[in-house]
C-alpha cells in the first residue's frame, strides 16, 4: 500500500493555441467536463503498460494501466470518485448501507436487471466469491493484492440473490473500500478451487465476459485492448460505439499520437516538458488534478545512527521542502505547497468530518531551518566539525545511503538538493538508485529514501501498513500508534477516525520519521470534443464513467 508511482505535476490557468488548460482542482471539486454527447463514435484512450494479469484483485494485478483498462468489463459495488469520497455504483445497486452496528451488518441490494454478458445474473454468489479469494481464513493460497477487510468478514449470504448481507466479525469503519470489482462465480466455478480459478485462470485469460459496459473485442499484445458495448449492460449508455487503449510506453510518442489525433485521451506521468508539449498541442484540454498520491522522505529507524530521534529530527528541520519544490514540481505548479499531514491532503472530508490539519509545519519540520538543525544536534551533544558529523559518542557518523527511483528525474533532482542540505550538518549522503523499488521499500534496503505514497479514500488500512508495528518499512514500532490505528478501524464514527488517524500523524512528525513533502496531482489531457471525459484523482482513474463518454453534440 505504501508503493505508488510518482506522477509529479502542476496546474496552470488561461488559454493557449486554441487549447485549454484548466487550472488544477483540490479535494471536493470535479471536472466540469459534463456534456450532452452524441451516440455511436470510437474514441483512444493511451495507457504505458500492455495487460500481464487481467485479475485486478491480484497482488500483480493491481496496476493503474490494468484498472483502466477493466474498469469497463468488471462490476463495481463502490466507485472512488472525484470528490474522493467512495460512493456505491448506481448502475449496480439499488443501496448500500450499514443496517446493524454489533455485529456490524452491511446490506447491498443489487439492480434486478444487473447481468453478466451471457445472461447470468450477477448476484449474491459473486460477492461471496470475491470475499472467499481474498480471506486468507478460507483460501490460504490465494494471492491478492489485499485481505483488508475481507479478513474480518464473517458470513456473505444472499436470501434471494439480489440482497448480499455481509456481516463483519468485528466493526470495521472502512467497509465502503470494500467491493470495488466483483468477480463472475458462475465462470470461476468451471476452472478448479478458488485458487486455481482466483491466481491462474482469472489471471491469466482475457476476458470473454463483462459485467460493465464493454466487452472486450479483441487484445493485441503490446499494441492494444480494443472493445465494443456489452449488449447485456444494465446501466445507461455507454455512447460510443468502439473504446480502444493503445499500448504506448513511451509517453513522448503518446505527445505524437496525441498531435496526430491519432489518441484522444491519456493520462501520463507528467514531467515539465511532457506538459509543456502537450500545452503545445491545438484542440486538446490538458487538466490536472490534485489526487491522493503525495512525495515524502523516509528514515529507516533501524540503521544504528538514524535510531537517534534527535538526529532524525536534525535532518527533517535541515530539509527545505520549499527549495524542493521549487526546483522540481514547482517549475510547473508556481501554487504547490509543502504538505503537512501523511493520512489526508488538503480539503478532504470523511464523510462530513473535516479531516486535513497540518502536523509538520509547526513541529519546525521541512523548513530549511539549519541553525534550528544544528542546535538540535549540539544540544544532544553532537559535534560538528571539519571531517564531518561526529555523535554524542564521539564516533563519526557514517555516510548515509540515499535511494531514489531509476529513471525518475525528480527524485534525483530532490535527493541531490537533500544531499546538498544536509551536507551542512556535516551529513554525507551517497545517492543510490534502485530499479526495483517496491522490493527497496520493502525490505528496508535504505537509509534515506523519497518515493510515493496513493492512499485510499478512506486511509485507515493505509495508515495500519504504513505505520503499524506489523508493516512499517521504516523499522519505526508504536504500540500507542499501533492502538490508535486498531480504534480507528473499529469506529463507524468519522470524527473519531479523523481524530485518531490525526493523533497518529502528529506522532510520526514527532518521531521524525517520515516527512510529507508534497501533494502530486494527476494529469488528463483530452481532445476537446470529447464529453464527460474527466480527471479522477484516486485509484479508480480516469476511466471509472467510461459509459458516458462520447463526442458532443455539434462536436
Amino acid at each position: 500500500a505504501a508503493v505508488a508511482v510518482l506522477a509529479g505535476c502542476g496546474t496552470t490557468g488561461g488559454t493557449e493555441g486554441g487549447q485549454t488548460v484548466a487550472t488544477g482542482m483540490q479535494a471536493g471539486q470535479v471536472d466540469a467536463n459534463q456534456a450532452e454527447v452524441q451516440a455511436g463514435g470510437t474514441v483512444t484512450y493511451s495507457i504505458d503498460v500492455d495487460v500481464k494479469n487481467w485479475n485486478i484483485l491480484h497482488a500483480t494485478g493491481d496496476v493503474f494501466g490494468y484498472r483502466q483498462v477493466l474498469n469497463t468489463v468488471l462490476p463495481h459495488a463502490m466507485i472512488s470518485m472525484p470528490d474522493f469520497t467512495m460512493a456505491k455504483n448506481d448502475a449496480l445497486l439499488l443501496d448500500a448501507k450499514v443496517v446493524k452496528e454489533s455485529p456490524q451488518t452491511v446490506e447491498y441490494t443489487i439492480r434486478p436487471e444487473a447481468t453478466w454478458s451471457d445472461g447470468t445474473p450477477i448476484t449474491a454468489e459473486d460477492f461471496k466469491y470475491t470475499w472467499q479469494v481474498q480471506d486468507p481464513g478460507q483460501c490460504a493460497t490465494c494471492q491478492p493484492a489485499t485481505t483488508a477487510g475481507y479478513d474480518q468478514v464473517a458470513s456473505v449470504t444472499g436470501g434471494d440473490g439480489k440482497t448480499v448481507t455481509v456481516t463483519f466479525e468485528k466493526t470495521y469503519q472502512p467497509w465502503r473500500l470494500m467491493f470495488p470489482y466483483l468477480l463472475p462465480a458462475h465462470v470461476a466455478a468451471q476452472h478448479g478451487d478458488l485458487a486455481a480459478s482466483f491466481n491462474d485462470f482469472f489471471a491469466t485469460t482475457v476476458p470473454t465476459w463483462s459485467g460493465g459496459p464493454y466487452l472486450i473485442e479483441q487484445h493485441v499484445p503490446n499494441q492494444s485492448v480494443t472493445m465494443k458495448k456489452n449488449p447485456k449492460w444494465y446501466g445507461d449508455g455507454p455512447r460510443l460505439d468502439q473504446l480502444i487503449f493503445r499500448i504506448l510506453t513511451d509517453e513522448r510518442q503518446a505527445v505524437t499520437a496525441m498531435a496526430n489525433n491519432e489518441i484522444q485521451v491519456v493520462v501520463p506521468r507528467p514531467t515539465l516538458d511532457l506538459v509543456e508539449q502537450l500545452k503545445g498541442i491545438g484542440n486538446v484540454t490538458t487538466m490536472m488534478a490534485s489526487g491522493l498520491l503525495y512525495e515524502h522522505l523516509d528514515v529507516n529507524t533501524a540503521h544504528p545512527a538514524l535510531s537517534d530521534q534527535a538526529l532524525r529530527r536534525a535532518i527533517f528541520t535541515a530539509v527545505d521542502r520549499k527549495a524542493i519544490i521549487a526546483k522540481t514540481i514547482g517549475q510547473f505548479s508556481a501554487n504547490t505547497e509543502p504538505l503537512g499531514n501523511r493520512n489526508f491532503m488538503p480539503g478532504q472530508k470523511l464523510e462530513d468530518a473535516d479531516a486535513y490539519k497540518d502536523n509538520v509545519t509547526g513541529k519546525g519540520l521541512g523548513g530549511g531551518q539549519l541553525d534550528a538543525a544544528k542546535k538540535i544536534l549540539t544540544d544532544a551533544g553532537y559535534t560538528i566539525g571539519d571531517d564531518g558529523l561526529t555523535d554524542p559518542k564521539g564516533k563519526p557518523v557514517p555516510p548515509l545511503r540515499m535511494r531514489y527511483s531509476k529513471g525518475n528525474q525528480m527524485r534525483l533532482d530532490t535527493s541531490v538538493l537533500v544531499q546538498n542540505q544536509l551536507k551542512q550538518l556535516g551529513i554525507t549522503l551517497q545517492l543510490q538508485e534502485t530499479d526495483s523499488l517496491g522490493t527497496t521499500v520493502n525490505t528496508g534496503d535504505f537509509d534515506l529514501i523519497v518515493f510515493g505514497t496513493n492512499l485510499d479514500v478512506i486511509p485507515t488500512a493505509t495508515a495500519q501498513s504504513v505505520f503499524g508495528s506489523k508493516g512499517t518499512h521504516t523499522g519505526y514500532k508504536d504500540s500507542e500508534v499501533d492502538g490508535w490505528l486498531s480504534d480507528a478501524a473499529r469506529t463507524l464514527d468519522p470524527k473519531q477516525v479523523v481524530d485518531l488517524l490525526n493523533k497518529v500523524d502528529e506522532r510520526i512528525s514527532d518521531q521524525a520519521v517520515t516527512l510529507p513533502l508534497y501533494q502530486t496531482p494527476t494529469l488528463l489531457a483530452y481532445r476537446n470534443d470529447l464529453g464527460n471525459v474527466r480527471v479522477n484523482p484516486t485509484r479508480f482513474g480516469t476511466s471509472y464513467n467510461v459509459q458516458e463518454w462520447g463526442v458532443k453534440n455539434g462536436g
